[in-house]
């Protein structure tokens, strides 16, 4: 089972912003750190603007806020939504110093793949487009940044480069049998790590909690607007109760929950049959052994 499109674009872009050495960091060199996720701003003028992700450079003074378009379909009223954000509603949601208030500037940009661009350019017009390919990196468009420009002016090669997978695992959009694999990786910590006797992973007080939610998800859920974690807290307990009402997922946490000191390996291994069995029937494809 893969995830979505759109989830992978995700990634692709979180990526630039992080030090990952088999991908393509030109972000990060700019400064570039992602401070908000499926973010909505609220414009001056009265219209409401859900944002994909906002990254923000204290080096530059500057944000980039982009649209992530899995598929081809793009709606006008978005665009014109887009097109009235100003500097003044975006800065107070991005963490950059008081200080740079004056001298903050913007720009919004669409992402897309490149067996779609053809059909999204033509229904964009003057908005900067980043494309990501097989094997490079594109831009149409001129963002208003001359530091932007000159770094996208040519194709970023992507040969011999691995777009990465974790930074945005899954989102509420993916199929429900891909995320299990995450939470299943995520239980499997929360109950490998804490002590004996106390409130399992598969009670849904614990499962809400933020910490436990990272374990799932990774530290960028932080990053994440409220609005969207409760969209996450929604699919992960759904998965949750799947998982607890199997018996031989549920036979398997319990023996890794009540384990006698630090002998892991045979729960483990019980854990790990289950998992494959219990994703198998979720027709999810491969198997946990890279997980567990």
């Amino acid at each position: 089972m893969q995830p979505s499109l759109h989830t992978k674009l995700m990634n692709c872009i979180i990526g630039m912003c992080k030090r990952d050495k088999k991908w393509i960091t030109v972000l990060r060199e700019l400064g570039y750190q992602p401070y908000l996720i499926e973010q909505s701003i609220r414009t001056s003028s009265g219209s409401k603007v859900k944002t994909d992700i906002i990254a923000s450079s204290a080096q530059l003074i500057h944000s980039l806020v982009f649209e992530v378009k899995g598929g081809i379909t793009i709606q006008q009223d978005q665009l014109e939504r887009y097109a009235m954000i100003d500097p003044e509603d975006l800065y107070r949601w991005v963490a950059l110093p008081a200080f740079t208030r004056q001298t903050f500037r913007f720009d919004w940009c669409i992402s897309d793949w490149e067996e779609n661009h053809p059909i999204i350019a033509a229904l964009v017009k003057d908005v900067p487009i980043i494309t990501f390919g097989t094997e490079h990196i594109e831009k149409t468009g001129q963002f208003h940044n001359p530091r932007l420009n000159s770094v996208f002016n040519q194709p970023i090669s992507l040969i011999g480069k691995s777009a990465p997978t974790l930074y945005y695992p899954f989102s509420e959009y993916d199929p429900q049998a891909y995320i299990a694999r995450f939470v299943i990786q995520g239980l499997l910590q929360v109950a490998s790590k804490k002590p004996r006797n106390e409130i399992s992973v598969f009670d849904e007080n614990l499962i809400t909690r933020d910490e436990i939610l990272k374990y799932i998800f990774n530290p960028v859920f932080d990053a994440l607007s409220k609005d969207h974690q409760g969209h996450l807290k929604d699919k992960i307990k759904e998965v949750v109760r799947w998982i607890m009402a199997d018996q031989k997922m549920k036979e398997a946490f319990g023996s890794i929950e009540q384990r006698g000191g630090y002998k892991l390996k045979r729960p483990l291994d019980k854990l790990r049959k289950a998992s494959n069995q219990f994703l198998a029937n979720l027709e999810t494809q491969g198997k946990l052994d890279t997980f567990l």
